[in-house]
């Protein structure tokens, strides 16, 4: 049996009074006018007589928080609303009675403790109902951080500073690194909300404890990591080129068709062998590679070759076709050798008439190179860095490391690719034993590295890709962080294999059902406040924080690249730089 505790609160922290029915997961409290919200959290004090024990009592403290309120004037019933509404009279005109309001709040069940000695944080399972007319009041601030950090007060080194109760601003809010790091965390928002505000608060949180990141950054939101001074010399930003020699001749071809022309069906039927074959012809030693470099230089005429040397690119492979096909044509039975010897390909030493058919296949690759080469330098100018990714992927996981891959100005299927690439080496180096270290993988903009549906195999192997590492990751130490503005794009069992979430506004009806759906700790009142929430409120959920609460994510220290100035100050900055240029 519980009872009302002999002590009761200080009037000051009274909030109202238990009415109606009651359970061990919810009440209803009759509320002192305005003196809570809602996604408050409150506390009853009670009494419990343990049923083998009769006489002996136990005092426990009861938390909940306040899901719904509700305001009602019985002295107003709605048909006078009505006719005041028809004849346009205002009802402090006339003799109703306005102030006889109930204001009830329906609050949700957290857990209970006892009031005596150290609960340590948790908080156990209330297995029998409040009184009714039982008091509720306001805790104590120190008292909810301890509740809302939960166990985890007793293991600061796991601890991230991220936000503060939106409700209470003096209640820091630390959750779980150990939680976000292991089990995967999901960060959803529409644009605008503060998806990315939120992530670079947790990489710095992260960081500070040392743990090795890799971000994969498609529009330079986390450039800016490299400029706060407590990270100097932590950062280390990428620039992705598109390694084409790593890829699969078929990937390749969707590569050039996408941003040239499409092949022929000869050029596709001998684009394999051409492809295998450039890739063991620049795979030469030193010394082979400077006489394979001088011969291809001289025998197409092109002094570039010999000026800027063979790069395992587009440009090259189109040189090498190229080769090829003068041999071919030409009937240079000399050429043709050294290419077929150079290659390890037979069928390179091709005819006349075969000449002539993949002979278009020169100009395409060109074409698809100077695209990919736009959209390289469009990457290094966001990166902000001259360092280009390491062949060695491991190098990219270090101790206290944050290595931020900039994906900016290619398509979304190079993105898709670089991504897989990576993240697959990093996976399988870490289930070899090759790689000692653990990972966490950042991804923003998620949807396009898991979607719900592959549009393309490149989408197709990075969905494959995440999947995997969200359902084995924790066994390996290859934690992920998914960010998506469109959940409802995601992979759902990407999603669901997240056991952390922190979801901010969310407008779009397809991915507040999806949310709904896929999120299990997400309750149905927390889930109607997602259109309603600020930029920069969250509701945080799942094993890193002991239970769901509405929180304002604290400022990191950085900046992202889309975090925008006034356009109108740029506007006159920059015609003030040029009246300048000008007038020198």
């Amino acid at each position: 049996m519980v009872a009302p505790a002999n002590t009761q609160p200080k009037n000051s922290r009274y909030v109202g009074t238990l009415v109606g029915e009651s359970t061990s997961r919810e009440f209803r409290l009759a509320v002192a006018h305005e003196t809570i919200r809602e996604q408050d959290i409150i506390a009853v004090d009670a009494e419990l007589r343990r049923p083998e024990q009769n006489s002996v009592t136990e005092r426990i403290r009861v938390w909940a928080k306040v899901q719904r309120i509700e305001r009602l004037n019985p002295l107003f019933p709605s048909e006078a609303g009505h006719e005041l509404a028809a004849t346009r009279t205002d009802p402090f005109d006339t003799v109703l009675s306005l102030s006889r309001e109930m204001v009830t709040a329906v609050c949700q069940v957290l857990g209970a403790e006892p009031l005596t000695g150290s609960s340590g944080g948790k908080l156990d399972h209330l297995r029998y109902p409040p009184q009714p007319a039982s008091s509720a009041y306001r805790p104590d601030s120190s008292d909810i951080a301890r509740v809302v950090v939960g166990e985890l007060e007793q293991k600061q080194n796991r601890a991230l500073d991220i936000a503060t109760l939106s409700n209470r601003p003096e209640v820091d809010v630390k959750v779980d690194g150990h939680a976000i790091v292991t089990r995967h965390l999901a960060i959803l928002a529409m644009t605008g909300a503060g998806k990315s505000w939120t992530a670079r608060r947790i990489i710095e949180q992260l960081a500070e404890k040392n743990y090795p990141m890799v971000v994969f950054d498609p529009h330079g939101d986390y450039t800016g990591l490299a400029e706060v001074p407590a990270l100097h010399n932590r950062v280390k930003r990428y620039y992705a080129q598109f390694p084409v020699f790593e890829q699969e001749p078929e990937a390749v071809i969707r590569v050039v068709e996408s941003l040239a022309w499409e092949l022929s069906e000869h050029q596709r039927n001998n684009f394999e062998d051409l492809f295998k074959g450039a890739k063991s012809f620049i795979e030469a030693g030193e010394d082979d590679l400077v006489e394979r470099k001088k011969w291809l230089s001289e025998y197409l005429q092109n002094d570039d070759i010999q000026k800027y040397g063979l790069k395992p690119n587009l440009f090259f492979l189109a040189d090498f076709v190229s080769a090829v096909v003068r041999a071919g044509k030409t009937e240079d039975n000399e050429a043709a050798t050294r290419i077929v010897e150079w290659s390890g390909r037979d069928n390179l030493r091709i005819e006349k008439k075969v000449a002539g058919w993949i002979e278009g296949l020169v100009g395409r690759l060109r074409a698809a190179g100077k695209a990919l080469y736009r959209m390289e330098r469009i990457n290094v100018k966001v990166a902000r860095s001259a360092q280009p990714l390491p062949v060695d992927r491991k190098e990219l996981v270090a101790y206290g490391q944050i290595s931020v891959v900039a994906l900016a100005g290619y398509t979304s299927d190079f993105q898709a690719t670089i991504y897989s690439l990576i993240a697959d080496s990093i996976f399988e180096a870490r289930v070899q034993g090759e790689l000692a270290l653990p990972a966490l993988l950042l991804l923003e903009e998620a949807h396009n590295f898991a979607p719900a549906r592959a549009a393309t195999s490149a989408e197709q192997r990075a969905i494959n890709t995440t999947k995997q590492i969200a359902q084995e990751g924790r066994k390996f130490g290859v934690g992920l962080v998914i960010i998506s503005q469109r959940p409802s794009r995601l992979d759902e069992t990407t999603l669901s294999q997240c056991n952390s979430y922190i979801i901010m506004r969310m407008v779009n009806p397809a991915d507040q059902s999806f949310v709904r759906k896929v999120v299990e700790t997400l309750a149905e009142e927390e889930a109607r406040l997602l259109p309603d929430l600020d930029v920069g409120e969250a509701i945080v959920s799942g094993q890193l924080i002991n239970f769901p609460v509405l929180v304002r994510i604290k400022q990191p220290k950085s900046q992202g690249e889309r975090e925008e100035r006034d356009a109108f100050e740029v506007l006159e900055e920059a015609r003030s730089i040029s009246s300048g240029q000008g007038r020198k």
